[in-house]
């Protein structure tokens, strides 16, 4: 692998969920690149089902966090995920949804953000759908938090038993399972 192939690499290898956010706010230049990237996602039969409210409103974040959503409080920012809401295209738009908020954290880290996926709760999808005017067709389910990473607070959390990933032989198996 060349050198330019082996930083890609690291980079995509190193993105991690990140809960911890300092108070500072995000440029609307970070904002705009990050909703760029995310224009630009693939969708199965280029349907584009998906949209994103940006949400930077402290009261908005903490209905969110509130709701299932708890890494929102603490964000800067929030890329709330709608998608078309159409029954006879739920498995398409699944899956577009999980492209859509991948590239969307990789557009943080890009921005030099950290950033979480997480998802609203219960009663969470109507109570932000009213807040919001989001039309009730429209699927609201998930969010990608995002903001400066508090790098003390994540150095102080405590150490995650299941840290780490499995060995590669567990995880890819070649021609048969």
């Amino acid at each position: 692998m060349t050198t330019d192939t082996n930083e890609q690499a690291r980079f995509l290898r190193t993105l991690r969920a990140v809960r911890e956010y300092k108070p500072d706010a995000v440029s609307d230049e970070a904002i705009n690149s990050i909703v760029e990237i995310g224009r630009w996602v693939g969708s199965s039969s280029n349907t584009q089902p998906t949209e994103i409210i940006v949400v930077k409103d402290r009261k908005t974040l903490e209905l969110i966090g509130a709701n299932g959503a708890a890494p929102a409080t603490k964000a800067a920012v929030a890329f709330l995920v709608l998608t078309a809401g159409n029954p006879e295209r739920r498995e398409s738009e699944a899956f577009d949804n999980g492209r859509l908020v991948e590239r969307l954290l990789l557009a943080c880290k890009a921005n030099g953000l950290g950033a979480n996926i997480a998802t609203l709760k219960n009663d969470g999808p109507e109570l932000v759908r009213a807040a919001l005017g989001i039309p009730a067709e429209k699927k609201v389910w998930t969010v990608v938090t995002a903001g400066h990473t508090d790098w003390e607070a994540r150095k102080a959390r405590p150490a995650n038993p299941n840290a780490g990933r499995k060995d590669a032989s567990s995880f890819a198996h070649r021609e048969k399972y």
